[in-house]
């Protein structure tokens, strides 16, 4: 249905006048959003991939854990974190299709570089160039979704995406784990590998190859006209976000410390089923792949559901309700790495990830639905940069932690201390944003 004013949220519009731009047609949007989802999947199974090729990384390149938490997560958190707000105004800006293509090439360019990894600089700038192909991904595809579907289809859209990463996460287990575990028994069998490089690095520049595929795609798509404009203008820069600090602050205090809790778990966990359940990513692959899509799936899906019914019963300020809710819930769910076997792990794990999809899933929802469009780029850079903040300081966290606990063996342990009050903080500033009123520009 075209986009009028009754249809944008308050003190917003869909551009007026003769003409007036309308949504794409149906059809349009859903091959759009297909293709964004795919973008979602691909980057989000080569970020999760990296995780279970951490053991070898750290053997053969011989880097501390710390090394390899600064390296694998500091430095893409960081570089995530410095340019996703300058690429943020350049989405509110600029062609956005054109800029996804851009990500991609730089990502599989990052791919590259970590599969040909020699040390740990060159470990470094491989996931700084990731890194800044997700400052680009995220703001642009959240754009573009919001463009493409007006407001009573946004909700389960903007799920979509990471509905696409959850299953991005699960394919990184199936694929990338059998894949690894594959290569490892031919290499240990002495089968000569493609040109004698070790597994671990076949696994990155495959992926960096599959990247390239979805280059034409990106292209394909039109770029939609820009909806929900502000009733009175503006300029769409960064002082304007003052006027809606009372929503902001504490959404965006509350994704830092979801980002914090979800990293310092999620990111440990291969490396915990290998060293305190005596699970190989071969062994682990099936059955943990299968428990991380399911959760995932159900989680996203129950993000969207529970956003559109509180959207209907409370209006926008309930939105986020839900996502505060399931942020509580992760507290005893970080909890999962010291289960006493791997069942107890399973159960937990399946809690764990279902909760986190639904409090991650939310917030990216209440953006859409709260910021002018003008202004959106904008927000989903701080997004990231909150994100990053919390994601470059979990992971070396829970390593020092660790060692600190008395290695290896207190990794569970060390895991929980990083996650559960990060999801309880996350929780509060959830729960207080939904409170916040909304802003208004002034003329």
């Amino acid at each position: 249905m075209p986009a009028g004013p009754r249809d944008a949220p308050p003190g917003m519009r869909a551009p007026a006048g003769t003409g007036d731009p309308a949504y794409p047609p149906l059809r349009r949007a859903r091959y759009a959003q297909a293709v964004i989802v795919a973008i979602a999947f691909f980057t989000a199974m080569d970020i999760y991939v990296i995780s279970l090729l951490v053991e070898p990384i750290k053997h053969e390149l011989r880097l501390t854990d710390v090394q390899v938490g600064i390296a694998n997560t500091t430095v893409l958190y960081g570089a995530y974190a410095l340019f996703c707000i300058p690429m943020g105004l350049l989405v509110d800006r600029s062609n956005r299709v054109r800029m996804l293509a851009v990500a991609l090439v730089v990502w599989c360019l990052g791919l590259l570089l970590t599969g040909l990894s020699s040390g740990v600089w060159l470990l470094v700038a491989s996931k700084a160039a990731l890194g800044v192909a997700n400052a680009i991904t995220l703001p642009a595809a959240m754009s573009l979704l919001a463009d493409y579907f007006p407001p009573e289809r946004r909700a389960m859209a903007t799920t979509s995406y990471g509905l696409g990463q959850g299953f991005g996460q699960a394919g990184a287990i199936f694929i990338g784990g059998l894949g690894l575990g594959a290569l490892t028994q031919l290499a240990a069998g002495g089968a000569p590998l493609l040109f004698g490089l070790t597994p671990w690095r076949m696994v990155s520049l495959g992926f960096a190859a599959a990247g390239l595929a979805l280059i034409p795609a990106v292209l394909s798509l039109r770029e939609p006209a820009r909806m929900e404009v502000r009733q009175h203008g503006g300029t769409g820069r960064l002082h304007e976000l003052w006027s809606f600090r009372g929503f902001l602050l504490p959404l965006l205090a509350g994704t830092t410390c979801l980002s914090g809790m979800s990293t310092g778990v999620m990111s440990w966990i291969p490396p915990a089923l290998t060293r305190l359940y005596g699970q190989q990513p071969g062994d682990f692959a099936g059955w943990f792949g299968a428990v991380s899509l399911v959760s995932v799936l159900a989680g996203m899906l129950a993000g969207g559901k529970l956003g559109e019914y509180f959207h209907r019963q409370e209006g926008r300020a309930g939105v986020l309700r839900p996502a505060a809710f399931a942020a509580a819930l992760c507290v005893p769910a970080s909890c999962v790495a010291m289960m006493p076997d791997l069942a107890w792990f399973a159960i937990s794990s399946i809690c764990f990830t279902i909760c986190y999809a639904v409090s991650i899933s939310i917030p990216m929802i209440a953006i859409t639905f709260r910021i002018p469009n003008e202004l959106r780029g904008a927000v989903m850079g701080l997004y990231i940069v909150t994100v990053s903040l919390g994601g470059a300081i979990a992971a070396p966290l829970v390593a020092l932690a660790g060692t600190a606990l008395g290695g290896d063996a207190m990794l569970g342990r060390a895991m929980a201390l990083v996650g559960a009050p990060s999801a309880l903080l996350a929780a509060l500033c959830f729960w207080w944003a939904s409170r916040g009123g909304d802003g208004q520009v002034s003329e």
